[in-house]
């Protein structure tokens, strides 16, 4: 027969409840000795007494001693059981083995900070090194340079003395970029400035501009630049053809489209193919160098802008403390403002460079022989249509970015013989015959003069781009708006000069 358990009774709760409260803290009062009936005379009389609920732990402590306040509470492991359990010879290597732990922890915290501290220091030494090594020196550029305003597009010159192999014009070594760069948008426009563009320096002569530092130091360059083209400089970096071919080596060959054949004894003795390249140090000297192109400049600046981009992002391609250094190693081979640590944010903005908008043109204009020496005629009204699109972070609308694009069978030409050479006129409208150009006459001037330079002529702003599209193409002669003072009856009037005589 089965049976239930009892609950408890309700002496069993009073007994239970009892016992609790002798447990508890807080179930004792503070009582004065004076409230005893035998207080005097007792060695506790006037002293505070402390009393329990429970009779004889009041007595225990009345004489002195009170061994717990605190709640009675038990664990299922008995006194016996635990002296056995530490007396183990695997407790005591427990607790030896956590404080093994714990010193070995503080050990490597320790040891992590000396690292970070060495690592920082090691750095910090690293880029001090470097930022010797890039510093311009005694150059006075910094005192021409103007700080850009934060997050705006900034400009900067860069200019590398090139040399040359069998180059008769010295100042044709020099080459100067300058690079308008948009870190926010990723927008890099390269605009190369010719050194034989005449100036006026601070002598008050007129030199080429490749004279420049030879008068007032690099700053002299800058203001000259600036001056041309209308924007303020933030940074200046100066390199030679040694430093250009240690940056080569360093990144190990720079990867160039060539757009075509490069085959300039001027530049050097390499021939480069058409096509996808990865130049040494030579053959990109070479590139840099090369003018005699279909393009001339235009195609000159196009390869100088091609090959600084991917010189930058092949030191840029790696991960880590790669970049950082490439830097280091190449500081000697360069002298600029931007600081080791300027130079790899710039990089960061505009990885990967491969994805950045680049944009290339050459200052409008032509190169020009006067007594012997070349100098370059810049085209005034195209280079400030130029650069305004440059500043607005547009693709640069120089004369020979527009023209080449134009239909020249749509271009009506006269051309007349005013250089004295027979034949002349003849040889100059077969050669724009075969450019495209529907030539509807050749003869001589009337007047008889002989012409130093060759003159294209236009009458109205429609024709002023086919005008200039002649000029590229002769390579020689000046446009003129003809206005009422020529008769001639297509778009362009040629009037052949020496100039193009000695050109041809």
């Amino acid at each position: 027969m089965g049976f239930r358990k009892k609950g408890f009774s309700a002496s069993q709760t009073k007994r239970t409840s009892r016992r609790m409260s002798d447990s508890m803290i807080g179930s004792h009062v503070e009582r004065s000795a004076s409230r005893g009936r035998h207080a005097a005379g007792r060695p506790d009389a006037g002293t505070s007494k402390v009393d329990f609920s429970d009779g004889r732990r009041s007595r225990r402590a009345t004489r002195g001693y009170v061994d717990q306040v605190d709640p009675q509470a038990t664990s299922g492991e008995s006194d016996a059981d635990f002296a056995r359990r530490t007396s183990r010879r695997g407790y005591v290597e427990q607790i030896q083995s956590q404080a093994r732990k714990r010193r070995l922890a503080a050990g490597v915290v320790i040891a992590v900070a000396v690292v970070a501290v060495a690592v920082f220091a090691g750095v910090s030494a690293y880029f001090f090194f470097s930022d010797s090594q890039l510093s311009l020196g005694d150059s006075n550029a910094k005192d021409a340079l103007t700080a850009p305003a934060e997050g705006e597009p900034y400009y900067a010159l860069c200019t590398a003395s090139l040399g040359t192999a069998v180059e008769p014009d010295a100042a044709a070594g020099e080459a100067y970029l300058v690079v308008r760069i948009d870190e926010a948008a990723r927008v890099l426009t390269f605009v190369s400035v010719p050194p034989q563009i005449m100036v006026s320096l601070s002598d008050g002569q007129v030199h080429p501009l490749s004279d420049a530092r030879a008068v007032g130091g690099d700053a002299e360059l800058i203001d000259q630049v600036e001056e041309l083209l209308g924007v303020e400089i933030a940074h200046f970096a100066r390199t030679d053809a040694d430093g250009l071919a240690r940056l080569v080596d360093l990144a190990g060959g720079v990867p160039v489209l060539v757009s075509e054949e490069v085959d300039d004894p001027r530049a050097g003795i390499q021939v480069i193919k058409a096509g996808e390249q990865v130049l040494d140090a030579d053959q990109a000297l070479t590139l840099l160098r090369a003018s005699n192109f279909a393009d001339g400049l235009e195609a000159q600046a196009k390869n100088r802008a091609a090959f600084t981009v991917n010189l930058a992002g092949r030191a840029t391609s790696g991960e880590g403390l790669s970049f950082a250094s490439i830097i280091g190693d190449g500081a000697s081979a360069v002298s600029t403002d931007w600081s080791s640590a300027q130079l790899i944010a710039l990089g960061d903005a505009l990885r990967p460079l491969a994805e950045a908008t680049v944009y290339a043109s050459v200052v409008p204009g032509r190169l020009a022989e006067t007594d012997g020496a070349l100098s370059y005629e810049v085209f005034g009204e195209e280079l400030e249509s130029m650069m305004e699109a440059v500043r607005a972070g547009n693709a640069p609308e120089s004369a020979e970015g527009n023209v080449a694009n134009m239909d020249r069978a749509t271009v009506s030409v006269e051309v007349r013989n005013g250089s004295g050479i027979q034949g002349a006129a003849a040889r100059c409208g077969e050669l724009l015959t075969t450019d495209g150009y529907a030539v509807e006459g050749v003869g001589n001037v009337d007047d008889g003069t002989a012409y130093p330079e060759t003159l294209v002529i236009y009458r109205g702003e429609e024709n002023e781009l086919a005008a200039k599209a002649v000029v590229s193409d002769l390579s020689a002669g000046r446009v003129v708006n003809g206005g009422d003072f020529y008769s001639f009856n297509t778009d362009v009037l040629v009037i052949i000069g020496q100039d193009w005589i000695s050109a041809a």
